[in-house]
């Protein structure tokens, strides 16, 4: 089914579109960021979407963050697909200024369960926390995901069922989306279903979330920002449709969209011709995604056991690496870098790359049941091919 051939829908776009111009959608009328304004205040919640691996879309949200605070001052909230109900005291300290970046960034397992590199997001953060302004962890925890994709909805016990909102999962065009739009995570039928219940969960977990914030003591009366993918908000069958269903309160989305020669790119264009919807009330144009030029990255030099609880037992030491120079053994356990607890191997190899070369680290490492600690002095060395 083609609705609409996406050229024909491209034609009330402006014929010149450049980088951060902002289109109104229905009328593909450019406006400067300043005329947003008007729709903030008829907006309790405003979705901006992100690319998540793009600069450009997270200074497009700290955009409308700044401009925001300049209308309503700290009577705002922020909403965060990154974060995860059980990690909200977390986010709450941090906004108070009650613990540095580094105990925020290990406390909410950042590198563990989110993985994109937080600068993308730190100046977002920091604004928050200078101008005191609540941001609310909105998706649902790991063990809740987890449950649902092993078990899916049917086989749920009824103690399982009451963890989870409203789940609706009947929505067409949503389902006709998921298929064009993210075919690498589909393998046959079952898989599909299995994809979408999960993509089902986290935007109903999300959008409770929002709407018991609205409706509690601190956030009632309060204006929403929701930070989120960009395939959680288009053509508002995501979260913007499940918010709404549960309050009936006005909102207002942002697409922001990667823009090559004047069009957008292929692989984000807001126009599907399988969906006869707008997807949003603006599209952001933004630059396209460059990844970071390539560094040297810094190891260790072990590897580690594959083990089911997770524990890092170090297998085999690369001869003459920061590990072995250090006294490293095969068969420890290594339990903690610079007082940071390793909860597993991502989180290691994600705060390594926080550090340079020459740098020195604390390890501590658990042998035969005795508890050591070495300094490890970091450097370049030649890693075994696996």
């Amino acid at each position: 089914m083609n609705a609409f051939p996406d050229a024909d829908r491209l034609k009330n776009f402006p014929a010149q579109v450049e980088i951060d111009d902002i289109i109104h959608v229905p009328t593909g009328q450019k406006i400067p960021v300043s005329a947003l304004s008007h729709f903030f205040d008829c907006a309790s919640v405003f979705y901006v979407g992100e690319t998540h691996a793009n600069k450009a879309s997270h200074q497009a949200q700290l955009k409308i963050l700044t401009a925001h605070y300049e209308r309503f001052g700290s009577n705002l909230a922020i909403g965060m697909e990154m974060f995860t109900r059980p990690y909200q005291p977390f986010l709450d300290q941090w906004i108070a200024g009650e613990i540095d970046e580094d105990k925020f960034l290990e406390a909410t397992r950042w590198y563990g369960e989110w993985g994109y590199n937080y600068a993308l997001y730190k100046d977002i953060l920091d604004f928050a926390r200078e101008k005191k302004i609540p941001v609310i962890a909105l998706n649902a925890s790991k063990d809740v995901v987890t449950m649902v994709r092993t078990k899916g909805l049917k086989d749920l016990s009824e103690d399982e069922k009451k963890l989870l909102p409203e789940i609706d999962t009947s929505d067409y065009f949503h389902g006709v989306y998921l298929e064009k739009v993210l075919p690498g995570h589909t393998k046959g039928l079952a898989d599909r279903e299995r994809f979408h219940t999960i993509q089902c969960l986290w935007e109903e977990y999300m959008a409770q979330t929002i709407t018991d914030y609205l409706s509690s003591w601190e956030g009632k009366g309060r204006k929403f920002l929701a930070f989120v993918g960009n395939g959680h908000i288009v053509y508002d069958f995501g979260i913007p449709k499940r918010v709404f269903r549960r309050t009936f309160l006005p909102y207002c989305t942002i697409y922001t969209t990667e823009f090559k020669g004047g069009k957008p790119s292929a692989e984000q264009h807001p126009f599907l011709p399988e969906i006869p919807l707008e997807p949003a009330d603006f599209v952001w144009s933004i630059t396209p995604y460059e990844p970071e030029p390539e560094k040297k990255r810094i190891y260790l030099g072990v590897q580690f056991q594959k083990r089911d609880d997770n524990k890092l037992v170090i297998e085999k030491i690369t001869p003459k690496s920061p590990a072995q120079k250090a006294g490293f053994m095969d068969g420890d356990i290594l339990l903690s870098i610079d007082n940071r607890a390793l909860k597993n191997i991502m989180e290691l190899i994600h705060y390594l790359q926080t550090k340079q070369f020459g740098d020195i680290c604390i390890a501590e490492i658990d042998r035969d049941g005795t508890k050591i600690t070495y300094p490890v002095t970091l450097f370049e060395f030649e890693r075994e091919e696996k």
